[in-house]
């Protein structure tokens, strides 16, 4: 081979080349394939339920239900908590914890559903009239 059929030969493969890299800049890249997320078992927060919110004087004898878990919030409006006396027909069903300071935290006197069935519950304030509470609590 000559040198000029040697340099038209490289001239021919550097054409090529640069066409190539040019061809291969201008090509549309395949979009990567797109990422779903797994869906989750359950929401998030599982199956919370937000809390019933009872003010102490509207207590009059009517039926809360509940599902287990769920919180009754009593605000007593003024009135201390030691001056409440409280009892709980059926402790399975209901329980009940005092207002208190935690950490800085203010928490509500509340009762909480423990498990299916019903229980009455007795509020007496200071030698007061007894107000009472049915709580239905149920399952699912």
């Amino acid at each position: 081979m000559t040198v000029s059929k040697v340099q038209k030969s490289l001239a021919a493969l550097a054409l090529v080349a640069a066409a190539g890299l040019t061809l291969s800049a201008c090509a549309t890249p395949e979009p990567e394939p797109t990422k779903t997320s797994t869906p989750t078992e359950s929401p998030i927060g599982g199956d919370v339920v937000a809390p019933v919110e009872l003010n102490y004087q509207d207590i009059n004898g009517q039926t809360i239900e509940l599902k287990v878990g769920q919180v009754i919030n009593i605000n007593y409006g003024g009135v201390n908590d030691g001056e409440i006396t409280v009892e709980i027909a059926d402790p399975n069903v209901v329980e009940y914890g005092a207002a208190e300071m935690k950490d800085g935290v203010q928490y509500s006197a509340h009762l909480t559903a423990l498990s299916g069935g019903e229980s009455k519950v007795a509020f007496k304030f200071n030698g007061g009239d007894t107000k009472e509470l049915t709580v239905q609590v149920l399952l699912g």
